[in-house]
Formats: C-alpha cells, sequence, structure tokens
C-alpha cells in the first residue's frame, strides 16, 4: 500500500478536477474546493523544502568557502528579507510597497539576465541559419525578415517588409504555434493519464 495509496489518491484527486469541469452541482463543488486547498497546501511544503535544500546547499559552499560562496552570502540575505517583508510587512501583491519592490528590484534584474541572454541567442542564430538545406534557407530568410520588421531599418529599406513580417507572425507563426500547443496538450493528458493509473510511478521514487 505505500505506493498503491499515493497512486488511488492521485486517481481520485484527478478524476475530481476533471469531472468537475463538465459536470456541475453544489457536492461536487465543495469537493473540488477541498482538493483546490490540498493543493495550495501541496504548493506552500513544496516552497518550503525548496527552501531547505537552498540553506543546505549553500550552508554547505559556504562553510567550505567554495569559489563564489560570496554570493550565498546575498542569497541567504535576500531570501531573510523577502520572508519578513511578504510575511510582517505586506498584505498582497497588490500593495503599494511590493509593488515598488518588484519595479526596483525584480523587473531590472530580469532585464538584466534577458539581456545577457541576447548574446547567446544571437549565437545560436548564426549557427541555426547557416544555408545548408532548403528549410535552413526558408528558416533563414524569415528570420531575416522577422528581425527587419521589427525595427525602423526595414521599413527605410522597404515599406513591404514589417507588412509581411506581420503577415509571418499572424499565419505561419500562428499556426506553427497552436500545432506545438496542441503536441504539448496531447503529451500532458497522456502523462495525466499514466500517473493516473499507476503507469508512471516515478513520482514515488523508484524506477517500479
Amino acid at each position: 500500500m505505500r505506493k498503491e495509496g499515493p497512486v488511488l489518491l492521485g486517481l481520485i484527486a484527478g478524476l475530481v478536477v476533471i469531472v468537475s469541469n463538465f459536470f456541475s452541482g453544489s457536492a461536487l463543488a465543495v469537493v473540488k474546493s477541498r482538493v483546490d486547498q490540498y493543493y495550495l497546501v501541496t504548493q506552500a511544503f513544496i516552497c518550503g523544502v525548496g527552501l531547505a535544500n537552498l540553506i543546505v546547499i549553500h550552508g554547505n559552499k559556504v562553510s567550505r568557502k567554495r569559489e563564489g560562496y560570496g554570493y550565498s552570502y546575498v542569497l541567504f540575505a535576500s531570501m531573510a528579507f523577502m520572508l519578513i517583508f511578504g510575511l510582517f510587512v505586506v498584505s498582497s501583491t497588490t500593495d503599494p510597497r511590493f509593488q515598488w519592490l518588484h519595479a526596483t528590484t525584480i523587473s531590472p534584474m530580469s532585464a538584466t539576465m534577458y539581456s545577457i541572454l541576447v548574446f547567446y541567442i544571437a549565437s545560436a542564430a548564426y549557427r541555426a541559419f547557416r544555408v545548408r538545406t532548403a528549410e535552413a534557407t526558408v528558416l533563414l530568410l524569415a528570420g531575416v525578415i522577422m528581425m527587419l520588421g521589427r525595427v525602423s531599418v526595414g521599413a527605410m529599406i522597404h515599406p513591404k517588409i514589417p507588412v509581411f513580417a506581420q503577415w509571418i507572425l499572424d499565419w505561419p507563426n500562428t499556426a506553427g504555434m497552436r500545432g506545438i500547443q496542441v503536441g504539448a496538450t496531447l503529451g500532458g493528458i497522456a502523462t495525466a493519464l499514466r500517473i493516473m493509473t499507476g503507469i508512471e510511478r516515478g513520482h514515488l521514487g523508484g524506477s517500479e
């Protein structure tokens, strides 16, 4: 029962969520609301496990004074500050103080990270845009048109370039993204069914 019990609980919870999306009823709504509450509790527990894991890993790094252990001090200070700030200072994410903190810390750091990633993206694009096959040629042309169509230089070269770039974004790109989304959804459904029926048990620990 050590593994059959979690599988049975997962099957029941999954069936409750699935059935509640197709049928309505007061009793079913109450059960789904309770399952959602359990889900939030589980999320909070997972966050606590992640926090403990970070403390153990970086605490070990600091105690052994490994390379870059100074950044671990910054991590500890940031976690302590945000934990105290979130528990005792702000009441919700709509609090003006939280919005100020988000605008002055998280947003600039996110922008910095993405600006650094631009160089890696440019390097990957250079390797991917080598004309070797017909598919690579189409990719190269579409990429060049999209890059030119997103900046003012493209309109200066030819006024139709931004129009064609928007057409690529609206039609071929949308069609490709929908295909990816459909495939990802079918894969998610298949994985959920494997977990609910007990075929996939990797999340329980072990390979059986």
